[in-house]
């Protein structure tokens, strides 16, 4: 669910640097590849967070079960496709790629379609790089996360507990898989979250925000538990030639 809105975020960014908004670009002269391949390792399987429960399913057991995957889950693959669309103006986008997650901060995006985009996090600073565009927009993570008390409260990766408290949360049983929805306590900040979760383990694989008139749906499949990442799979050197742009300020979102 943090995953979605923080490709939500990230979209904005590509079409500043165009603007040329982003301060102290340069250029990389330094030859070492800009893109690490993530291992295919061995991974504990679904099996292993399986929901194993015969009692009618309620909100404190969805609780038990989140704080379960925020204690024992450290690193996740997936891949992702996610749709994009705002009622007022007609405009909708569909995206899609896989991502890699390495608790507490490690976050690996390649977009696939319908451009070929490399989002990396190594805990510290965020680096995009637009591989048709030759360009490397780098950030701190942490003004990422500032960057909107929305986008800040929900990428706090590894804290789906966390976020059940800190919503109005409904649980709704009714449907072909359960699902939630979360409300934020102050209704004024105009959104709400939906999550279908899947039926063999709780997990959150479909998410889906609404801003106003806008909505983001976010897919997960072939979601991998624990596969055996590591820090230095999510370290990134920008490529030869690229124009690269430090200590890029995320905008303000403005639903």
């Amino acid at each position: 669910m943090r995953i979605a809105l923080f490709l939500v975020a990230l979209l904005t960014a590509p079409s500043h640097a165009e603007k040329g908004k982003p301060a102290k670009a340069e250029t990389a002269v330094s030859s070492p590849t800009a893109s690490v391949s993530i291992p295919a390792a061995a991974a504990v399987s679904a099996s292993s967070f399986t929901w194993t429960s015969t009692a009618p399913l309620t909100l404190d057991a969805v609780l038990a079960q989140f704080e379960r995957f925020d204690r024992e889950l450290d690193s996740l693959t997936a891949r992702f496709t996610q749709s994009l669309s705002a009622d007022e103006t007609g405009v909708s986008s569909s995206l899609e790629g896989s991502v890699s997650y390495l608790k507490p901060d490690r976050l690996r995006i390649e977009y696939l379609r319908p451009e070929r985009q490399t989002v990396v996090s190594d805990g510290k600073d965020i680096y995009i790089h637009r591989h048709a565009n030759a360009q490397v927009i780098q950030s701190k993570l942490e003004d990422w996360k500032q960057s909107d008390p929305l986008v800040g409260n929900l990428m706090q990766f590894g804290s789906y507990a966390k976020m059940l408290r800190s919503y109005d949360v409904s649980l709704d049983t009714g449907g072909a898989s359960p699902s939630l929805r979360l409300l934020p306590k102050d209704r004024s900040a105009g959104f709400e979250l939906r999550f279908e979760l899947q039926a063999a383990d709780l997990f959150p694989a479909k998410t889906e925000l609404q801003v106003r008139n806008t909505r983001v749906r976010t897919d997960l499949d072939a979601v991998c538990f624990n596969p055996a990442l590591r820090a230095k799979d999510f370290d990134f050197t920008p490529p030869a030639g690229a124009e690269i742009f430090r200590d890029f300020k995320p905008p303000r979102f403005q639903p």
